[in-house]
């Protein structure tokens, strides 16, 4: 990547080209601009940032799209989102207010705001190039073609030979396109307390167990019936209920003693390992990773009930648990349905299918072929991810040292 960086250290830096111009300067900066086109670009820039993240903590961040993509949850306060719709004029205030260095833009429906980023000096990198986007998509009323457009990017990743291909023949230098693939997608697995995690599988041992992540209050009329109709037929079965909000508690342990279930409050390890709890309630959020790791099945919650969204597949998938989930996860449908279609997926709707789904899967065999299937669409991309996540470092440290 030589010529990248050549190419870097020949152009006017962001800062120095405002200068020329008599601007102010910036009273803000971040680092990265990343811009998403399609929906699955969203979760590849989260898994992207936090991988970016590890190495630079304090990295700040601008994701923007053009208004038809929905803002993710929870963004990290190093994160500004904003919308530049098509033909619009923010894109002059929105660089001149953030300053970023280095723009990743993902897909090929290109837009005006380039080509004021460009005249900024800030550099280029277009990732996931498509032969089906980039060969039809034009600038609102902008006079420039494609070629002249796809020459402003330093480096060019396509998601194949074929785009590659006609990337090259578009003018690109043969040297700065490369195949990627997809880029991965979802949260890197989340962590746990090693200690904990030990005295846990100590305590469980061989119990079949299955895991209701992030579970709305509503889902328990649902959840636990399932729980006691699938301990029919698999007696030792232990359920590990995990609140969406840890203020619901409370409500929790009432619902639980409604139904005439047997329970323990973790880290409280009393009756797993005789077998006499029925259910493990945990309290924080924060500890998905731990129960993750020793459940083979998880349900993912807000799914049952309208109006929650769910919750993203990625962080069970990546920790090798089959997914169980129900109907209701707009906010995340593309995902399911990729992890659904390659049998790494099972949807659920109501007491009777979520009990048959916990009683087929609590076989180990059929467990592991759905985890395997779910494992493998969550790090897909992972190999591209690596190679992206590498050269923005370098780019940020050639950047730094001008």
């Amino acid at each position: 990547m030589t010529s990248l960086f050549s190419k870097l250290l020949s152009r006017p830096s962001a800062a120095k080209t405002q200068a020329q111009k008599g601007d102010r300067p910036a009273p803000r900066k971040v680092d990265l601009w990343f811009h998403a086109t399609k929906a699955s670009h969203l979760p590849s820039f989260l898994h992207l940032h936090r991988r970016l993240a590890l190495e630079r903590p304090d990295i700040t961040c601008l994701l923007t799209t053009d208004g038809n993509l929905p803002r993710p949850d929870a963004l990290e306060t190093n994160i500004h989102w904003r919308v530049l719709k098509p033909g619009s004029t923010g894109a002059t205030d929105l660089f001149w207010h953030f300053a970023p260095q280095l723009c990743v833009w993902a897909g090929g429906a290109f837009a005006a705001p380039l080509l004021e980023a460009d005249k900024r000096g800030i550099t280029l990198i277009l990732l996931d190039a498509q032969t089906d986007t980039f060969q039809t998509s034009l600038w609102p009323g902008q006079s420039l073609s494609q070629r002249r457009v796809l020459k402003l990017f330093s480096a060019c990743f396509a998601r194949d030979d074929a785009a590659r291909n006609s990337l090259i023949k578009m003018g690109l230098p043969a040297e700065n396109v490369f195949v990627s693939g997809p880029l991965q997608e979802g949260l890197p697995p989340p962590g746990c307390n090693e200690a904990a995690l030990d005295s846990l599988a100590a305590a469980i041992k061989s119990r079949p167990t299955w895991l209701a992540a992030g579970t709305n209050l509503a889902e328990l009329d649902i959840l636990l019936p399932a729980h006691i109709k699938a301990s029919r037929s698999a007696h030792r079965l232990l359920l590990i209920l995990l609140p969406d909000q840890e203020r619901d508690s409370d409500a929790f342990q009432h619902a639980l003693e409604h139904h005439q279930l047997r329970y323990t409050l973790w880290p409280d390890l009393d009756g797993l390992g005789d077998e006499s709890a029925q259910v493990l309630l945990a309290k924080d959020p924060a500890e998905l990773g731990l129960f993750l790791r020793v459940a083979p099945i998880c349900f993912m919650g807000c799914s049952l009930v309208s109006g929650c969204g769910g919750h993203s597949p990625y962080s069970a998938a990546n920790l090798g648990s089959a997914l169980v989930y129900g109907p209701n996860v707009g906010k995340h449908l593309e995902s399911y349905a990729r992890f659904a279609a390659a049998g790494g997926a099972h949807i659920v709707r109501d007491t009777q299918t979520l009990a048959a789904a916990v009683s087929q899967l609590s076989a180990p065999d059929r467990a592991a072929k759905m985890a395997m299937a779910a494992w493998e669409i969550a790090t897909n991309g992972a190999a591209a991810t690596d190679r992206v996540t590498a050269l923005i470092h370098d780019t940020l440290d050639q950047l730094e040292t001008r």
